[in-house]
């Protein structure tokens, strides 16, 4: 027996595969990772691209908004606010002239793990921490990109005399690509504009990794602009959320430099033709709610033949994530899921088309009468949904995916 260990939540799971059914565990390219973040993060700083430095742009009485998705893991998350928050007292910019703003606009509720790790670092103590997220109140009208999307973005971040917004660059199976400019929308958006941003990704193929021709990019890029961003910090990871390199300066600059640097790590090589898939989101960075766990479905999509079995790993610990996934549940086609379009319509679009001649099985946390309606069967534990699959299969060669929302499996 072979065990194998998969990320689920905050923590991880182990299953045990007989060698003979094995056709291979897909893990991200660890890379290089930074052996200091913050260093290495403040050195993006001192060498901004296309850009003043921190020093030039930003007048020492200024008052100065800091932006971070949400989404980051708690300790990089720690690491960027804390490099450009120093940079800033370097500067002579006081902590009480700057607020942070965590855009929690992919989450449907807040992140108390990630503002309990930055109220605890030292550099950040006692600064004025502000928590959005998508139905907030408190949002400022700043324009309307060519799209039509009514850009509304937290004021504590526009009323600001400095904006600065720190993102992680990763494949995106709405744009394509996240970096700085998904901190502005969705992350620091209000629902209504995030709707119609997201609903640009129906006009045509999401590749995960490629932004060119991409609508919501292009919409993503468009905000961030109308706000105003003075700087952008891009920090590259690997599959696993460490932090590779890390870019400042100007949006799009940066934007391009951090591309170049993910290059296709994100593509994993597969075996082809597996009876069963076993494949985890990739823990608390993207299984916190189903509705940014099932992307990992669409990652694993060009491997899956017809009437394979797929095990989604995914904890969902704050729910479903998106209105769409109850409200739309029953709704097989393309075109009636556009039509009523709401957050959670594509995700329910890409569930029905994993469905469509496989089964899926959700390990997760989510009750059963919230996950069965979209077509799952629902399990417990991994070991207990492979148990049962394998029990039944006559095929039962298996491939484990561990981290299904951040890489991209391909067949040679």
């Amino acid at each position: 027996m072979v065990e194998v260990w998969l990320p689920y939540g905050k923590t991880e799971v182990h299953i045990s595969i007989p060698l003979r059914n094995l056709l291979g565990t897909v893990e991200p390219d660890k890379g290089q990772p930074s052996v200091n973040p913050f260093e290495t993060i403040t050195e993006s700083l001192r060498n901004p691209i296309e850009s003043k430095t921190i020093g030039e742009l930003v007048k020492p009485r200024a008052k100065v908004a800091i932006a971070i998705d949400g989404t980051l893991s708690p300790g990089l998350a720690a690491y960027a606010a804390s490099s450009v928050v120093w940079t800033l007292n370097q500067s002579g910019v006081p902590s009480e002239n700057i607020t942070l703003v965590v855009g929690n606009g992919r989450r449907e509720h807040g992140y108390q793990e990630l503002i309990s790790v930055l109220q605890g670092s030292n550099i950040l103590k006692g600064l004025d921490i502000v928590e959005h997220n998508r139905n907030s109140a408190s949002v400022t009208r700043v324009g309307t990109t060519s799209t039509g999307t009514n850009v509304e973005v937290c004021s504590s971040f526009t009323e600001a005399d400095s904006r600065i917004v720190i993102g992680e660059v990763l494949i995106d199976h709405f744009s394509g690509l996240r970096g700085a400019h998904s901190t502005v929308l969705p992350a620091l958006s209000g629902k209504a504009a995030i709707e119609h941003s997201m609903s640009l990704s129906f006009s045509g193929e999401v590749v995960p990794g490629v932004s060119d021709e991409n609508p919501v990019y292009a919409d993503q890029v468009e905000a961030s602009r109308l706000v105003g961003v003075d700087m952008a910090v891009q920090l590259v990871t690997n599959g696993y959320g460490e932090l590779v390199s890390a870019f400042s300066g100007d949006l799009e600059a940066t934007g391009g430099s951090a591309v170049a640097t993910l290059g296709e790590s994100y593509r994993v090589k597969a075996e082809s033709n597996a009876d069963i898939i076993v494949v985890s989101a990739g823990g608390s960075r993207f299984d916190f709610d189903l509705y940014n766990a099932v992307w990992a479905l669409r990652g694993v999509s060009p491997i899956v033949k017809r009437g394979a079995t797929i095990i989604l790993l995914a904890e969902c610990a704050d729910g479903m994530g998106a209105e769409g996934l109850e409200t739309l549940a029953q709704v097989d086609t393309l075109s009636e899921l556009r039509r009523r379009y709401m957050l959670g319509a594509r995700a329910v679009h890409v569930i029905k088309t994993a469905l469509r001649g496989n089964e899926v099985v959700l390990v997760s946390a989510l009750p059963g009468y919230l996950a069965e309606p979209l077509g799952f069967s629902v399990e417990r534990t991994a070991s207990a949904a492979l148990e049962r699959v394998t029990q039944r299969r006559r095929g039962r060669r298996t491939l484990v995916v561990t981290h299904g929302c951040s890489t991209v499996p391909v067949v040679d």
